[in-house]
Order: structure tokens, then C-alpha cells, then sequence
């Protein structure tokens, strides 16, 4: 992990600091978050239509809990 990905730079924060919040808000206002959610979307699209490729219909079924 580089010390200037965003996650990075979030979890070495210091907490006690009374500019924790703006802090936190530079991070997330940054220019290496901005890329890093970017390229993290591409990443999740990528992801979640690997899933629908290899998931498994489920047939359908009648309820055994309706009467006939």
C-alpha cells in the first residue's frame, strides 16, 4: 500500500488531533481519492459482472404455504 493511498493516509491520522475532521476532509477532497474511487468503481463494475457471469439461476417454485 503507498503512504499516499487513501486508505493509507486515513488510518495514520491522528485522532486525538482537534483537526482530526479537517483532516479527514482533505483526504476525501483529495486528488488521490478522487483517482482511487474512480479506479475502485471500475474495479466493482468488473467485479459484479464477473458474478452475473458465473452465478446460477434458481428455478422458481410454487410456496409449499399456498393452498392449491
Amino acid at each position: 500500500m503507498s503512504p499516499h493511498d487513501p486508505l493509507n493516509q486515513l488510518h495514520h491520522l491522528d485522532k486525538s488531533s482537534p483537526t482530526f475532521h479537517d483532516q479527514v476532509s482533505n483526504v476525501l477532497n483529495g486528488k488521490e481519492y478522487r483517482q482511487w474511487v474512480s479506479g475502485l468503481q471500475g474495479d466493482l463494475v468488473g467485479f459484479v459482472d464477473h458474478l452475473d457471469q458465473v452465478r446460477h439461476p434458481v428455478p422458481l417454485v410454487p410456496s409449499p404455504l399456498k393452498s392449491p
